[in-house]
């Protein structure tokens, strides 16, 4: 082998190495994605508890029904229309 054969693949190991991240430190993790700190369940049990004793409390679809034209915010899978001209 010659030397200039040896630095190209010298090089595209390099290359390589670069493009796959060798040596790259990885991004700490977010704080929804920690799975191991234990959950607090006195003030899970609480915070549940002051949802049942407020009178105002609704579940999600019915505080959301009437809000900002909730039909005309339906654009996704499953709506069955598009806002889009010549598509159904």
């Amino acid at each position: 082998m010659s030397p200039g054969s040896l630095v190209f693949i010298a090089l595209i190991a390099a290359f390589c190495a670069w493009m796959f991240g060798f040596g790259k430190q990885r991004p700490a993790p977010a704080p929804e994605d920690d799975i191991h700190t234990p959950v607090d369940e006195g003030e899970l049990e609480a915070a549940e508890r002051e949802l049942q004793a407020d009178g105002s409390a609704r579940p999600i679809g019915e505080a959301m029904a009437g809000e900002e034209g909730s039909d005309d915010d339906d654009w996704g899978p499953g709506s069955g229309r598009s806002s889009l001209p010549g598509i159904i």
